[in-house]
């Protein structure tokens, strides 16, 4: 049995990375498409499927984020602040 390398390791993680994203970006899509579909449906809208949907976004959404060290999401929001500071001062 051979030990994956780190640039396995790393391509596994970029992988799974984009299949969260392209996960969280489905479920939203579908999101939108059921409260446009039950917006035309008038009388009384079922927030069933559409809660359902709203909750699958979140748990790819938590997967997706769990990939991100709390340094990197700090320095992120640092550099968002900054660049906000400079086109709203």
């Amino acid at each position: 049995n051979k030990l994956p390398t780190a640039a396995d390791v790393i391509r596994s993680d970029l992988d799974l990375r984009d299949l969260f994203r392209n996960q969280v970006q489905t479920y939203l899509e579908d999101g939108v498409a059921e409260y446009e579909y039950q917006v035309k449906q008038g009388d009384s809208i079922d927030f069933v499927e559409l809660e359902s949907v709203l909750k699958s976004t979140q748990v790819a959404c938590d997967k997706w984020f769990s990939f991100i060290e709390e340094k990197e999401a700090k320095v992120a929001l640092e550099v968002a602040q900054q660049e906000s500071a400079a086109w709203y001062p």
